[in-house]
């Protein structure tokens, strides 16, 4: 087996790598050799966790919630006055999972998240490729190089929907559990729901809610009951005020219709009544998908192709559960060469797709729809020998 499909070695190598790579800036930074107070460092979106969890941590909880005026002022106070812009959008339960962040200094914090969040991110792809021995690990490295580049939770949000997908079958409960936290960026798993209970998941479904509920309860005893009318009345509206007048990179980082349509240079809504019809023809292919693919995996591959048709606020830097689960449609031989290059093409995305978008060719959600339809039609031709 050649070495870019030998997925258990090259998972290792990437795992090593990563931790080599943070201890060398760890020391560096420890040893006072670089200046991690520059915007180098400190203009990423790891920022917002950080000092979100400040915030926790000092008993400011309620400012993330009280509007970006007051949220912006900390984080021009801690990096300065010409900072750019950041803004909080995440709920309170999402504040569970990274409270810790803010006991360590910004930098060493940031490599720690991201190093962590990337072995894990690791992990629940190591559950794919053993169900898949031609799993071509090498092109994971596009997502992981972008994901670190923005210091963002892709690798978190990405390892908890695979492991809601992979588990279901033969671990419920913790699939469930990764479900329940999934909720935190609940664009990502708007269609498990449908998913779970076309296969009669139960206790998936049951664990899910326990965990969501759970989670809300938790955070409203730790940070208040005012933190999620907060939530609703000042950080959700903000947030969709960003989607809809964003500019600038952030617009092609945006990989939906929606997206595509914002970054040609449509007001949102014509963007979004030009997203409407992909994400209704994406949900009922969906739907007929369930019937007619046999193969769970292929099935679990499809919601994802779907959800980032559907949902019009996808990022790039979310790209990672689609990056593994895509892979299904990579195949060795020739007969398989479309399947290869489709793969190819979806896997290098996370860099590739702003850049399309940036040279007047936000094509993405079109490449969404070509690998989807590969997969489908790898799908029925194997069904189609079979029954030969």
């Amino acid at each position: 087996m050649s070495a870019l499909t030998d997925s258990r070695r090259m998972l290792g190598l990437l795992a090593v790598s990563a931790i080599l790579c943070a201890a060398v800036v760890l020391l560096v930074i420890l040893a006072g050799l670089t200046d991690d107070g520059s915007l180098a460092w400190t203009n990423r979106d790891f920022s917002n966790y950080w000092i979100a969890s400040r915030l926790v941590l000092e008993g400011r909880v309620l400012n993330l919630f009280q509007g970006q005026d007051i949220y912006f002022a900390h984080m021009t106070a801690a990096f300065g006055a010409g900072f750019p812009w950041h803004a909080w959008s995440y709920p309170p339960h999402f504040l569970l999972l990274i409270w810790p962040l803010g006991l360590l200094p910004y930098s060493v914090s940031m490599i720690v998240f991201l190093l962590v969040t990337m072995l894990i991110y690791l992990h629940a792809v190591s559950l794919v490729a053993r169900q898949n021995p031609e799993f071509p690990a090498l092109f994971l490295l596009p997502f992981i190089l972008c994901n670190v580049l923005a210091a963002q939770n892709g690798f978190m949000t990405a390892a908890l929907l695979l492991y809601g997908l992979v588990l279901r079958d033969s671990r419920p409960l913790l699939a469930g559990i990764a479900i329940g936290l999934l909720t935190v960026k609940p664009q990502i798993g708007i269609l498990l729901p449908l998913l779970l209970l076309f296969e009669r998941r139960w206790i998936v479904i049951l664990m899910a809610g326990v965990t969501t509920v759970a989670a809300v309860l938790l955070s409203v005893w730790i940070f208040g009951f005012e933190t999620w009318t907060g939530y609703v009345q000042q950080t959700w509206p903000y947030q969709t005020r960003v989607m809809n007048e964003g500019e600038g990179i952030f617009v092609h980082m945006m990989l939906s219709t929606f997206g595509a349509l914002r970054s040609l240079g449509y007001d949102a809504a014509a963007a979004i009544y030009g997203h409407a019809p992909v994400a209704i023809a994406a949900f009922l292919v969906f739907g007929w998908t369930l019937f007619k693919l046999r193969n769970s995996d292929n099935q679990a591959a499809g919601l994802v192709f779907a959800t980032f048709l559907i949902s019009p606020y996808s990022l790039v830097y979310d790209l990672g559960a689609l990056v593994v689960v895509s892979s299904s449609i990579y195949r060795l031989g020739p007969a398989n060469l479309s399947g290869r290059i489709a793969y190819i093409v979806l896997a290098s995305l996370p860099l590739s797709g702003p850049m399309l978008s940036l040279g007047g060719l936000p094509v993405v959600p079109l490449l969404f729809a070509i690998g989807w339809g590969v997969l489908i039609l790898q799908d029925v031709n194997r069904d189609r020998v079979a029954s030969r």
